[in-house]
């Protein structure tokens, strides 16, 4: 049975990936995923770097800004061993020095200016499915339900390469990896559409998923989709509850002050509000604070199945136009505020929680009706 999944944009822009990467095989690439990386990113990220080794070019990570902190992205990581390395200023300071051999490809991510992308270069290349168009030399674009599934799409319509008088092929499962890069990319492509239910999925998310399940390991497959949740999430689950206000069909509920750490719980718990019986529109947010750059953050989850409110519209008003965005009737924040965490005593923390869950609650109530 040929493996095929058969969009033509990708199909297209396999060729010009290809001559991109065999002209430049002597600089130095650097594959970076967004802030704060999920399955997505991290399985495209690995792809990206097998798609180089095809081409004879030496990538060791998948470069990332922030955390990674969810349960779930930690339980990929470490089952299948993925070589992610946080940035630092020392990177950074040596992509400078390298000046135009340095070369930058984006996955799962439109460029720079996107809110949650730190790493503070224009890509050369960006391999992206979210609703904003990417810009860069090169973009490889589909609104399909997961990055994941252009990567696979990419790999199986990459040109063959003539090794001895022996063609081989991009997507070889019987390379070393192999296996354990297909169990990430389905686990990529299954998180981002939520198990094929999300609006948005297309054919060929579904095409994509059900080749790799052919060559997946389906018992690292079962460890990370049921991976454990550390002991705070049902703690601040519980504060949520207390917190919230319920105003049929829609629920808000602020957390109050957390570790940057345990960020990831708040778009946890917003789908878990989602399941309420009768709830169409979720927002949870908390206050991050960054002990290690001593600053904090409003981080926001935002989740509607409402035909009347559309997610990017209301998550980009209640926090701003640059600080967050939606696709598919999920969306998320980041607000920076301007704070050091070492001159905050816990009266001035008091009030400044006060202040923005009031500010956000009047706004939401404001925005969706009351």
């Amino acid at each position: 049975m040929e493996d095929k999944i058969g969009n033509k944009k990708v199909k297209q822009k396999c060729d010009q990936l290809a001559s991109f990467l065999q002209e430049n095989t002597s600089k130095k690439f650097y594959i970076c995923s967004h802030d704060a990386p999920d399955p997505d990113s991290l399985a495209s990220g690995v792809a990206m770097l097998r798609i180089l080794e095809f081409f004879g070019i030496t990538s060791p990570y998948i470069y990332y800004c922030k955390d990674i902190s969810h349960a779930q992205n930690k339980a990929m990581q470490n089952i299948l061993q993925l070589p992610v390395k946080k940035w630092t200023k020392d990177i950074e300071q040596e992509a400078k020095q390298l000046g135009d051999d340095a070369i930058f490809i984006f996955v799962d991510c439109a460029g720079k200016n996107q809110n949650n992308m730190s790493i503070p270069f224009d890509p050369h290349v960006v391999i992206d499915h979210h609703k904003t168009i990417p810009s860069a030399p090169l973009v490889i674009y589909d609104e399909v339900g997961a990055c994941s599934t252009l990567m696979l799409d990419l790999m199986l319509n990459m040109p063959t390469i003539d090794i001895d008088g022996t063609q081989h092929n991009c997507f070889d499962v019987d390379e070393e990896g192999m296996i354990d890069l297909c169990t990430a990319l389905a686990i990529g492509i299954k998180t981002d559409t939520i198990a094929f239910v999300k609006e948005g999925t297309t054919e060929y998310d579904f095409a994509a998923h059900q080749i790799l399940t052919r060559y997946m390991s389906r018992d690292k497959f079962y460890r990370i989709d049921n991976y454990e949740l550390p002991e705070y999430m049902f703690d601040y689950e519980q504060i949520a509850w207390e917190n919230k206000n319920l105003m049929n069909p829609r629920i808000i509920s602020g957390l109050g002050f957390l570790k940057s750490s345990h960020g990831d719980c708040i778009p946890y718990i917003a789908e878990r509000f989602m399941r309420l019986e009768g709830i169409q529109t979720v927002v949870v947010f908390g206050i991050l604070e960054d002990e290690e750059n001593n600053n904090i953050r409003i981080r926001a989850a935002v989740r509607t199945t409402s035909a009347a409110c559309d997610c990017d519209t209301l998550t980009k008003n209640l926090f701003g136009e640059n600080n967050g965005g939606a696709k598919q009737g999920a969306g998320g924040a980041i607000v920076n505020l301007s704070y050091d965490i070492d001159l905050l005593d816990e009266e001035d923390r008091r009030k400044l929680w006060e202040l923005q869950k009031s500010q956000i609650v009047k706004r939401f109530v404001k925005v969706t009706g009351k």
